[in-house]
């Protein structure tokens, strides 16, 4: 087996941030004064110009404590539970902002891309642009302009633009009328120690929009007894829609397999491109067919229905298949750190399929977090195009859809790591099995990982399959570090001669 070959994208390529549905709000003590003013804080990214202006108001401590629980409870899409699903996204990205954005003795989530990534959430990608070292400064010449005073020009600001579009954050741009997309554009000063919004006015437009229409329950009445919540306007809790009779008995019946008789195959994928964790649930289906609809259901570990999905099946173009014909369509979930059952379905005039799987959402604040185990037939550069959820740095690793190789290829495997303790002795043990016979394995060995963004790491090694016979094979992957060890499997077909 060999290496992949990447180089580093320290400094360049696009850097995702952090957003997972996980974190605890500390318990509000009545009559406690707040250290600070708490309006200025990214808890209140959210408050309304009223709200801002009633805060104002308030003179004693229990009334701004009450205060902070209307406004939490107002945008609690699930009004009645012990769970306010608002409040642990919001303070969830606070807590990841702060990990990934601070300046000097600024946190992360008071700077001006903390701040951004709090109300608007992951960007679909970011695009930065480094300036060049400065030329050392001429001496003057007689009638000549004076030298540059120290200080005037940095010489090493770093231009970063954040994209939001249709394909990867539809809700936000929904909310906010219905934009093609949306570009933030942020000048980050090192040696002065700040980063700066280029229009902050078009940010605080949209963030008073986004402050009102995260308000769902103004009245603080509880859901209808269905349980069903009610929408979320701000589009920060994944939605929760009704599904046709029919979906739901072929989402109660998915199969468990990946690999269906009717050629279908079904795939998911925890990655991290450069910085939050990203679920992706996708069907290859051997023939394509207009008007599909796209069904899901996703459970907790306690068997509770955290998210439902009953849409318009849309081809994804960022997967490779040895097919010559037939299509993907994909979907991206929004999931916290946990273990979850996924089950999707789609149908049509001609296409009845079902699957289901079970993932597991690292936690990136653990140590080491680790990806699912990507099979494709190779890296390539990510391009001037975006290369989507699967492009890495500078690197673009599509996986092979229908997981079907041939004989006469390489399968390359690879694996995302996040905060490891050690990044130089991270190793990796591999099994081979084709059915219940082990046909091969290797290890420990160094995972060589490459650094692609902060604290976030990818290796990929290539396995040549013309010594193997065709048929049906799991490949299991052991990441080390330390005593700390994560096991991520790989199922895929080798085709006939």
């Amino acid at each position: 087996m060999r290496r992949a070959e990447f180089s580093s994208a320290k400094g360049r390529g696009r850097y995702a941030v952090p957003f997972l549905l996980c974190g605890l709000l500390a318990p509000v003590l009545a009559g406690q004064s707040d250290p600070e003013d708490w309006s200025t804080s990214p808890e209140a990214y959210f408050l309304t110009s009223e709200e801002r202006a009633e805060w104002k108001t308030l003179d004693s401590g229990i009334e701004r404590d009450r205060f902070k629980e209307r406004y939490w409870l107002k945008r609690d899409p699930t009004l009645g539970t012990e769970k306010n699903e608002f409040r642990e996204t919001i303070l969830t990205r606070i807590k990841n902002a702060d990990a990934r954005f601070p300046i000097g003795k600024t946190s992360g989530a008071r700077t001006k891309r903390g701040m951004v990534f709090v109300v608007f959430g992951t960007p679909a990608r970011v695009n930065e642009t480094r300036a060049g070292p400065l030329e050392a400064p001429r001496p003057p010449t007689a009638g000549g302009p004076p030298p540059p005073l120290a200080g005037v020009v940095e010489g090493n600001e770093t231009t970063s633009v954040w994209i939001y579009d249709r394909e990867r954050t539809p809700r936000l741009l929904a909310m906010i009328g219905n934009r093609p997309s949306l570009e933030i554009t942020f000048v980050l000063e090192p040696t002065r120690r700040r980063d700066s919004i280029q229009n902050p006015g078009l940010f605080e437009e949209y963030r008073e929009m986004l402050a009102s229409r995260s308000i769902v329950n103004p009245d603080l009445v509880p859901p209808p007894s269905s349980g069903s919540p009610p929408p979320s306007a701000a589009a920060l809790v994944p939605p929760r829609v009704s599904l046709p009779a029919e979906a739901v008995r072929a989402l109660d019946g998915a199969r468990a397999a990946p690999r269906g008789a009717d050629g279908t195959v079904f795939g998911t994928a925890v990655v991290w491109a450069d910085g939050s964790p990203e679920t992706y649930a996708w069907f290859f289906l051997p023939e394509p067919e207009d008007g599909l609809m796209l069904h899901g259901r996703v459970r907790d570990e306690a068997g509770g229905v955290v998210t439902t999905v009953s849409e318009p099946a849309i081809p994804a173009p960022f997967f490779s298949t040895s097919a010559a014909k037939g299509e993907v369509i994909v979907k991206r979930l929004d999931l916290g750190a946990g273990r979850y059952t996924v089950s999707f379905a789609v149908q049509g005039k001609r296409t009845r399929t079902a699957a289901s799987a079970t993932i597991r959402v690292p936690d990136l604040a653990g140590s080491p977090a680790v990806s699912s185990l990507i099979l494709s037939a190779g890296a390539g550069k990510a391009g001037a195009e975006e290369a989507g959820p699967f492009g890495f740095g500078p690197s673009r690793i599509p996986p092979r859809a229908d997981g079907e190789f041939a004989r006469t290829e390489s399968l390359w495997y690879f694996v995302e790591v996040a905060g490891p303790a050690d990044p130089a002795a991270v190793t990796l043990e591999t099994r081979l099995r084709r059915g219940a016979d082990q046909v091969g394995a290797s290890g420990p060995f160094p995972a060589g990982l490459v650094e692609v963004s902060s604290g976030r790491y990818l290796c990929g090694f290539e396995m040549p399959l013309s010594s193997l016979a065709p048929g049906d094979y799991v490949l299991y992957v052991t990441v080390r570090d330390g005593s700390q060890t994560a096991l991520r499997r790989g199922d895929f077909r080798i085709k006939g001669s």
